[in-house]
Order: structure tokens, then C-alpha cells, then sequence
């Protein structure tokens, strides 16, 4: 990881202290390089946020959960051990009158033990769901707006893509003064300006270009593709 990188890394996770964010942002303006390099990795960062969470399925929980309860020994299984264990027996009579008559009762209650039934319902399975492989989705490019303006109370986005309305694009402001915006857009070539406290209408100074809007003005350009 060179320089610019391991600058960009801090970058995306708050490392940097606000004198360094500016000049950070300063130095993006300047390079175009840079500014793509850093724009690529916000869109990584911001669709690594949407993927799927995957949940363990039943069958693995079930087998799970078998394997780490422990098994309660049958009550056979705890009178062979009973009986069989190891000991010292004092012989005489009525010792020997007591043990008979214990073996006689665990005689007959082996006679007289039968297993249970054990019997199987049928349990309706529903039917998975198969979604259509074949379904082309218009793929969807998460563009972050960066404007850097300590003075300002708020700052919103208006262009082509929220039909020039700034209530509709909101930026959030962080350390430094800079104000952020993540929006997905469409493929394609969109004008857009920055609204200031709601009165002043700027330009992208980062945008790599601009057009007129027909009004004395210009407008920032932004070519979204894949």
C-alpha cells in the first residue's frame, strides 16, 4: 500500500484529524487521479454496506444442537451401571435374603418393561421459492458528493436526478467543515449545483466539467457509468 493509499484508508475511517481531512480534500481537488482512486473506494465501502447477511439454514442449527446436548442416559443404561459397579459385600443371611429379593423385582419389571411406540407424522414442507436467474436488474452506482464549506448551516444537492428540488438531497456535515452525500443514480450524464443555507446555488468545485444552464450559469456535470 503506497502513500496515497494508506492516505485515502485513514481517510474513509476517521483517522484523520480536521487540518489533515482539509488538506486531504484540497490535495483531492488538485489530483484527478487521486479524486477517482477515492471515489471508487467510497463506492466499495458504501455497497459492501447493502450486501446480504447470510443465516445459518434449520438442518444446520438441528444438527448443531444435537451435537452439542448432551445425552441423558436411559434408565437401563443407569441400572446396568448401578449393578455392575464395582464393590466390597459383607456375606450373611439376611444380606443374602435382601439381594434376591432386588433381583427378583428388576427381573420382573424387565418382564414387564416394553418400549414405546414411537410414531412418525408427516410434515407438510412448503415449497421453496426459486427466483428467475434470468431477470436482468439496471445495475445502480453510489456516487459520494463531497463539498468542503466550514461556514455554511446547511448544504443540499439539486440536478437531474431529484428534479432540481435541494429538500430532497440533504448533505451531512462532519469534522472539518466538509459536508458528504452517498446517492445511488442510474448510468448516465447528470447536471447538478450545491445549495447553500438554501439561497446560494455553486457549482461542484471537484466536477471534472461543467455546462450552461441557458441562464448565465453553470452547471457541474457528472457521468455516472459502470
Amino acid at each position: 500500500m503506497n502513500d496515497q493509499e494508506l492516505l485515502i484508508q485513514r481517510f474513509l475511517d476517521h483517522d484523520l484529524t480536521p487540518d489533515e481531512r482539509v488538506a486531504f480534500l484540497r490535495a483531492v481537488d488538485a489530483d484527478a487521479t487521486l479524486r477517482r482512486h477515492w471515489l471508487n473506494l467510497e463506492t466499495v465501502v458504501t455497497e459492501t454496506a447493502h450486501l446480504p447477511r447470510l443465516a445459518p439454514s434449520p438442518r444446520f442449527l438441528s444438527e448443531l444442537k444435537t451435537r452439542i446436548v448432551s445425552t441423558v442416559p436411559s434408565w437401563w443404561a443407569r441400572w446396568w451401571t448401578a449393578v455392575t459397579a464395582p464393590r466390597t459385600l459383607e456375606w450373611n443371611f439376611a444380606g443374602a435374603v435382601a439381594a434376591a429379593c432386588v433381583v427378583i423385582v428388576a427381573a420382573a419389571g424387565l418382564l414387564s418393561a416394553r418400549p414405546e411406540r414411537v410414531v412418525e407424522v408427516p410434515v407438510a414442507v412448503a415449497p421453496t421459492q426459486t427466483i428467475a436467474a434470468g431477470l436482468k436488474q439496471e445495475p445502480t452506482v453510489f456516487v459520494r458528493l463531497v463539498l468542503l464549506q466550514p461556514g455554511a448551516r446547511s448544504v443540499s444537492v439539486a440536478g437531474d436526478f431529484n428534479g432540481w428540488n435541494p429538500a430532497h438531497t440533504p448533505l451531512e456535515r462532519s469534522d472539518g467543515g466538509m459536508w458528504t452525500a452517498t446517492i445511488p443514480l442510474k448510468p448516465g450524464r447528470y447536471q447538478y449545483m450545491f445549495v447553500i443555507d438554501g439561497k446560494q446555488w455553486i457549482a461542484d468545485p471537484l466536477a471534472a466539467e461543467a455546462e450552461t444552464d441557458g441562464f448565465g450559469a453553470r452547471n457541474a456535470v457528472l457521468d455516472v457509468d459502470i
